[in-house]
């Protein structure tokens, strides 16, 4: 057998005690060790069969949610290809990623025992794979109260037990260019506005400038929109914002004062003209917008928010209002849609999957403190024992995303042992990933526990 490893990957006890004839083993320079679980999988298959073979880890139920995908750490095939093998290798690459791999002479293994999808899911995972994106948390202001806000609103802040919403906090100029540079590199995109108005930073156009400028494949934002006046929004588009949520959770004057306490016409207003300065630049950023279904609000006037935009956005997003009510954060209704997919799924799992958050993000508050998910932060304001998994002034992002603290959280979700993990333990929101998509009254429609999304294919301002 020919063992192609230049790096080492292999365990010791293959070197020495395996020897298929005319078979080579190949191992990706991807920088993950292969547990010897795997490699013996795989040489068995190979003792079996003369035939390709790829080795590429899932984790049961969270990869068919959107885990990304392991890289291939494998490939074992027959000698006889070796001149083919590199073209070959390639359009398998693809076929794989496709899932088209039909009647061709090629098994993937991907199923692990628990051994193995802690070692490639906790022990390496990020060293295998990058966030899919970094929330970056530039304040802890916001110019409006809104009423089911648990970061500002004047029923919830009186209750704050943290000191995190007292005073101004705001990110540093440093501290944004390091993540600009560090999320250029490694290819990762930037989310603003999960507790604050970003607009409110006086950097933020220069941030999202410089984000693009080192790389950052998509910015987004999410804002009030009162702020989002003309010379607002030519900037943020020249500066190469890639997507904007703007929250309006209302279809009248009388229900936005209610809700959010503010100028209907004025939002409104800067909408329609960021739409009209994004076709005149010619800029290609995705517009949404928002409505939290809020107590007391009618259904006629979600309805008559959702004739209003669906046509002049290119989504609209629907949410179930979400309230932390003792400890964690907790939904008022979930959407009916996905009842048959989430028992399905926990059927698979035989109760609770893995949470996807802290294999998909991460979030660097101000302070250089590093949480993991939308429920670490709605609790920002009530819980002072949330355990940062990293501090943004003394490590990079790879050495956080990779470290112990990241390696611990995954290896206690993929064993379902939450217990000393407040945030975890009780919480709902790891049932969000379950999708479910249709064609809904000329629409396109992605339901979760959360949020309904409504586009249109051809849509015109």
């Amino acid at each position: 057998m020919i063992i192609n490893d230049p790096h080492k990957l292999l365990p010791q006890v293959i070197y020495e005690n395996w020897k298929i004839p005319e078979m080579v083993l190949e191992v990706p320079a991807h920088g993950i060790p292969l547990h010897f679980k795997s490699v013996e999988k795989l040489l068995s298959i190979a003792n079996r069969e003369a035939k390709i073979i790829v080795f590429r880890p899932i984790l049961p139920v969270t990869s068919k949610l959107g885990l990304p995908s392991y890289p291939i750490l494998a490939y074992l095939y027959p000698q006889n290809i070796s001149a083919i093998w590199q073209r070959l290798r390639q359009q398998l690459e693809t076929l794989i990623q496709n899932n088209t791999l039909d009647n061709l002479p090629c098994e993937v293994v991907s199923e692990l025992d628990i051994d193995e999808q802690l070692y490639y899911f906790a022990d390496y995972y990020g060293k295998a794979i990058n966030p899919s994106y970094v929330r970056v948390i530039v304040g802890n202001t916001c110019n409006l109260k809104c009423i089911m806000c648990p970061y500002h609103s004047p029923v919830f802040k009186p209750s704050h037990t943290t000191e995190f919403f007292q005073g101004k906090k705001v990110i540093s100029w440093e501290m944004m260019r390091r993540l600009a540079k560090d999320c250029g590199e490694a290819g990762i995109a930037i989310l603003i506005g999960s507790v604050e108005e970003p607009l409110l930073h006086p950097q933020l156009v220069e941030f999202i400038q410089l984000c693009r400028q080192e790389g950052v494949p998509k910015v987004h934002l999410t804002t009030n929109g009162q702020l989002l006046n003309e010379t607002r929004a030519t900037a943020l588009l020249q500066a190469g914002l890639t997507s904007i949520d703007i929250s309006l959770d209302a279809a009248t004057p009388e229900t936005y004062s209610k809700v959010r306490g503010a100028d209907f016409h004025r939002v409104e207003s800067n909408i329609i003209n960021f739409l009209k300065i994004r076709e005149q630049l010619g800029i290609a950023c995705e517009v949404r917008t928002s409505f939290v279904r809020n107590r007391d609000v009618s259904a006629e006037e979600e309805k008559r928010f959702f004739q209003r935009w669906l046509t002049k956005v290119d989504s609209i997003f629907l949410l179930n209002l979400a309230e932390y009510q003792e400890t964690n954060m907790r939904l008022n209704q979930t959407s009916e849609a996905v009842a048959s997919s989430l028992q399905y799924y926990q059927q698979q799992a035989q109760g609770r999957w893995p949470c996807l958050f802290p294999f998909l993000e991460m979030a660097v508050l101000p302070d250089g403190r590093i949480y993991y998910c939308t429920e670490t932060l709605f609790r920002l304001g009530f819980d002072q024992d949330i355990q940062s998994l990293g501090d943004y002034h003394q490590q990079t992002l790879q050495e956080i995303w990779s470290g112990d603290l990241f390696q611990k959280l995954r290896r206690d979700l993929i064993l379902n042992q939450l217990d000393k993990r407040a945030a975890c333990k009780d919480c709902e929101i790891w049932m969000s990933h379950v999708i479910n998509r249709e064609i809904k009254d000329k629409c396109q429609v992605l339901t979760t526990t959360i949020t309904e999304i409504y586009s249109q294919a051809h849509l015109k301002v």
